[in-house]
């Protein structure tokens, strides 16, 4: 791993210094600074036992440009030559060296070219640019409280080493977490500090602070082939994006929770040759889980297999740190088994693969509930942007319950969270609605919710994070096939399925997805959770901070519902969504980020 950080407007290297320090867990080894009378710039380099060199500062061939870059550029080489076409040899591998000499060439156009996992700050005489790479594989964020500096970091933890930097909540975003899990927009749960969104730049000058602007989208292109095309090409893009991850020598971790897509890549690494442990977690006896088909995918291939059985007395102390890594109050339960298994993976390997982004680009089952309500909506007369709200089933429907009567009064309503989906359900583009589905899904949940909390928790373990799904070209071609491809009758992820079939056992590809259920009912009703989270919630601190109501909280930590719900029993989804706030206002509100 590594990370950028810097400063526009008053600052000094001692600060860059003092916020590089704050990032050391995710890859010490490597420290630069760079600095001119307005702009200050520090990397922490990636690891240097995974056989790239130590980034540096980078500066273009005119001496006119210079760049800092935590990540990977995929296409590297290629871009590299292309630069030597034109007479520009490069003296080293720096990425960041690449893209300062395209950003002389070409300025803000030639962020188009970058095919990476990255994110980046570009100083151009006295303009200072940060760029995100296209699907959020890295975060990045920036603080906007002061009018005359500007500060950025891969963590917003970074900016604490500031004594300027008021860590202040932004109740205002606190409806967006309860409803989604996690903030769409730029928008953070700290006062004043935005994230980059994926597939963005955002310029400073001496006029000021920019907007932020789009380089990359994902644009809907339905093609006109048979089925076996797309089957060839979708195999021949799943093989090219493990592939060019493969940045380390040696074996190689994958996490395995035996469905589709975490097999999927894991076969793609063994049939590649690539020498492969996989890491797998459970819950204990007698509760659900995958670990059957886990087994039977590293058994077919020959991989060394572990499993971690999850329990709340293994992770009740962490949880502090662990909110305390992920920054914003990501509320989505599996970042502790992600953490976990991180920490444990760590001690094997240098890199870590996930599959994650299958359900996002090819019609994955959670859709299913927008789809049979398009069927039906001119006979119900639901409004689509509300039903896609709810279909998150987080607090939407509960919102009017969850807080205290005067904490209820500062928070803005419904057109809020409207705004960041209703453009694109209403809109032209896409015009199929399981593209229009899927587009939500890669943009916000991908790139603002599963890239970053993967990305935070193996972070914690100086871990890179690596998400083939998630490539960039794998995604453009998902915007080419036709929906009754992704998805055909009833059967989900038809044409990522039958490209991976033969390379699979038969049961794990084709039977009906299960997900990895963290059983939080069950903890919270009968194990140590329950005392942990009735402690933490009705405590003196969190009644005087008067955000949540009391009621309410008793209420689910019986494993009741808000009155008159319907449907599944989500109590202890609820409870942990709460209790992820209120851990978040005394780790970075009450004790400012100290542990």
């Amino acid at each position: 791993m590594g990370s950028i950080c810097g400063y526009c407007g008053t600052g000094n290297d001692q600060l860059v210094d003092q916020m590089l320090s704050r990032l050391e867990h995710r890859g010490p080894r490597g420290q630069a600074t760079w600095s001119n009378p307005r702009i200050g710039l520090g990397c922490n380099s990636e690891r240097d036992d995974l056989g790239y060199p130590n980034y540096q500062v980078a500066t273009s061939a005119d001496g006119n440009v210079t760049c800092v870059l935590d990540g990977y550029l995929f296409n590297q080489q290629q871009l590299a030559a292309d630069l030597a076409e034109q007479g520009i040899k490069l003296s080293g591998q720096d990425p960041a060296q690449v893209v300062a000499n395209w950003y002389m060439l070409e300025g803000t156009d030639c962020f188009t070219r970058l095919d990476g996992a990255f994110t980046l700050a570009v100083v151009s005489g006295e303009e200072l640019l940060l760029v995100r790479d296209a699907l959020g594989e890295r975060p990045l964020y920036y603080c906007t409280q002061s009018l005359e500096t500007i500060l950025f970091a891969s963590e917003i933890k970074a900016f604490l080493a500031d004594d300027q930097f008021q860590c202040d909540a932004n109740p205002e975003a606190l409806n967006r977490l309860l409803v989604f899990s996690f903030l769409p927009g730029e928008e953070t749960m700290f006062r004043g500090v935005r994230e980059l969104l994926p597939g963005h730049y955002v310029k400073w000058t001496r006029d000021g602070l920019g907007p932020q602007q789009q380089y990359w989208d994902l644009q809907e292109n339905i093609s006109d082939h048979d089925e076996e095309f797309y089957i060839e090409r979708m195999r021949e893009l799943t093989y090219d994006a493990v592939r060019k991850r493969l940045v380390v020598d040696g074996p190689v971790g994958a996490f395995l929770s035996g469905g589709l897509d975490s097999s999927a890549v894991v076969a793609v690494l063994a049939d590649l040759g690539v020498e492969t442990k996989t890491y797998s977690i459970g819950f204990g006896a007698g509760l659900p889980n995958e670990l059957m088909y886990a087994r039977l995918v590293a058994e077919h291939w020959g991989l060394e297999h572990q499993i971690m059985h999850v329990e709340p007395k293994m992770f009740l102390d962490l949880l502090p740190n662990i909110i305390w890594n992920l920054d914003d109050p990501l509320c989505d339960c599996i970042v502790v088994p992600n953490y976990l298994l991180a920490s444990q993976a760590g001690q094997d390997v240098k890199l870590l693969f996930n599959g994650e982004g299958g359900d996002p680009l090819f019609g994955g089952p959670k859709n299913k509930f927008m789809i049979i309500h398009n069927w039906y909506k001119q006979l119900t007369g639901e409004d689509t942007t509300k039903a896609y709200l709810s279909s998150y089933h987080k607090f939407y429907d509960y919102l009017e319950d969850v807080y205290r009567g005067k904490f209820r009064q500062q928070l803005v309503g419904d057109a809020d969270l409207e705004s960041f989906v209703r453009p694109v359900l209403e809109g032209e583009q896409p015009r199929s609605f399981l593209n229009k589905l899927m587009y939500l899904n890669t943009k916000f949940k991908g790139g603002q919710n599963i890239l970053v909390k993967v990305d935070k928790m193996l972070s914690a373990h100086a871990l890179p994070a690596m998400s083939p799904l998630f490539d960039r070209s794998v995604a453009e071609f998902s915007f080419t096939i036709p929906t009754h491809l992704k998805r055909q009758r009833d059967v989900e992820k038809y044409i990522f399925k039958k490209s991976i079939d033969d390379k699979l056992p038969t049961p794990v590809v084709y039977r009906k997805k299960a997900g990895m259920g963290v059983p939080l009912n069950y903890w919270f009703l009968r194990t140590e959770l329950r005392g942990y989270a009735h402690d933490l919630l009705l405590s003196k601190r969190a009644r005087e901070r008067g955000i949540f109501s009391p009621k309410l909280i008793r209420r689910l930590l019986k494993g009741q519902m808000p009155k008159n719900a319907i449907g599944q029993n989500r109590s202890g989804e609820m409870l942990w969504m709460i209790m992820a706030v209120e851990l978040w206002h005394q780790v970075f509100i009450d004790q400012r980020g100290l542990l």
